[in-house]
């Protein structure tokens, strides 16, 4: 059932001038809604979620700011106007838990709480009433009256429960800061499922780490599974601090096919283990099934590349190797590699290993369920920004060529990327 409210509404271009202004009403639907004249003839048009780039709230007015060529003003609600903000941050904020894949898993439970987020700066990212829902692998936080997003468990660097003052702190590896307090009566139970489902994670982790590693002991393995949380690439330096020996059990993984390693080989040699980083999802650990994903950080050339494949036991399925620019104001390079590191992680595994995103063109992807992930998640817009080409990784002579030229077009330092144009 669809719902409707009396409005005026003013189309504008981006320049800021009106280019239709009506009596009406708004029809909210489950995928956007509809603004339509008074009169039956009048059938309006609609304006897709997917199409919204922010709302702004204020004043008694709604702006409605598109990736579109259009903006829209929606005012003269009247005493309907706070109702109106909530539904249509409800409806949307539905649509956006699936659009930007922020629940990862099953649903676990859900909490009626206080938000506030902040980033790495300390800026205000926002704050309120907020439905919070606990999945197998992340933390969605639905305000009433802001855009939902996510909590990734496998990007979480910290989380501090205060029990003097029922609220946790949750920090992001990328220095994001959610506070999440008044829970009423359910604190104690948000804590409780909060712990049981982290130990659950690591736990399906571990139990197939150890027969993929069937040598090393029940501790390394808990660090490395804290590493390589759902498969995302970790430093190979920090792996040898674990074991030096699980470390090279580790690359052996990844290097046990002659022609991927003859292909790759202009890569290899260029990295050392602080700038090659390893990540394995081991699907079945008995009968050796795993995808991985590889990161080549050469910040002397300005490249970031990375290789995504899998296994089945000795039998290759080598994807592509993907290509990027370190971008960057000011600064070296080299500053930026985690960054860089950090944006692949997060592509590669909060949308479920496919690679699509990564670098096709918006033109491709724009019926896809990528079509407003590829708008508004901030890591996935910065990789496809620096998105230099990508080429097979089983061919070594096209590959050398390729990788030639893709360092030679990376070495200036621009923000504005060049395309490279691989055979």
């Amino acid at each position: 059932m669809s719902l409707s409210y009396n409005l005026r509404f003013r189309r504008m271009n981006p320049a800021g001038r009106v280019t239709l202004e009506k009596e009406g009403e708004l029809v909210l639907y489950e995928k956007g809604f509809r603004l339509r004249g008074k009169g039956a003839n009048d059938q309006g048009g609609v304006v897709s979620f997917s199409d919204i780039k922010e709302l702004v709230v204020g004043d008694g007015r709604i702006m409605v700011h598109t990736f579109l060529k259009e903006n829209f003003e929606l005012s003269g609600i009247g005493s309907s106007f706070d109702q109106l903000v909530r539904d249509l941050y409800k409806i949307q904020n539905d649509f956006l838990v699936d659009a930007l894949f922020l629940k990862q898993g099953k649903l676990i439970a859900e909490f009626d709480a206080y938000f506030e987020q902040s980033n790495a700066a300390e800026r205000d990212l926002g704050m309120g009433r907020a439905i919070v829902r606990l999945y197998d692998e992340s933390v969605v936080i639905i305000p009433s009256e802001h855009d939902a997003f996510s909590l990734s468990i496998h990007f979480m660097s910290q989380q501090d429960f205060d029990d003097d003052e029922y609220c946790v702190k949750i920090t992001m590896e990328n220095g994001v800061v959610v506070m999440l307090s008044q829970f009423g009566s359910n604190y104690d139970d948000f804590q409780e499922q909060f712990y049981a489902t982290m130990s659950q994670m690591y736990q399906a982790v571990i139990n197939q780490l150890e027969y993929q590693f069937i040598d090393f002991n029940k501790e390394q393995l808990v660090k490395l599974a804290h590493l390589m949380r759902k498969g995302k690439a970790a430093r190979m330096k920090e792996i040898a601090k674990i074991d030096k020996e699980l470390a090279k059990k580790v690359e052996e993984c990844i290097f046990k096919d002659e022609m991927f390693v003859k292909t790759i080989a202009p890569l290899r040699a260029k990295v050392d283990d602080e700038h090659l980083f390893i990540g394995l999802s081991v699907a079945d650990g008995k009968k050796e099934i795993y995808k991985f994903i590889i990161i080549f950080a050469l910040p002397s050339d300005n490249v970031i590349a990375c290789t995504l494949g899998a296994y089945e036991k000795d039998i290759r399925k080598v994807q592509d190797t993907y290509f990027f620019r370190i971008v960057m104001d000011h600064g070296v390079p080299e500053d930026f590699v985690a960054q860089k590191v950090s944006e692949i992680n997060q592509a590669y595994l909060l949308l479920n290993f496919v690679p699509d995103p990564f670098y096709k063109d918006k033109r491709e992807l724009r019926n896809s369920i990528y079509k407003l992930a590829i708008r508004k998640l901030s890591y996935l817009c910065a990789l496809r920004s620096s998105f230099l080409g990508r080429c097979p990784s089983i061919l070594p002579e096209l590959f050398t060529r390729n990788f030639d030229k893709v360092v030679s077009k990376s070495r200036v330092a621009i923000r504005t990327p060049v395309s490279v144009e691989l055979d």
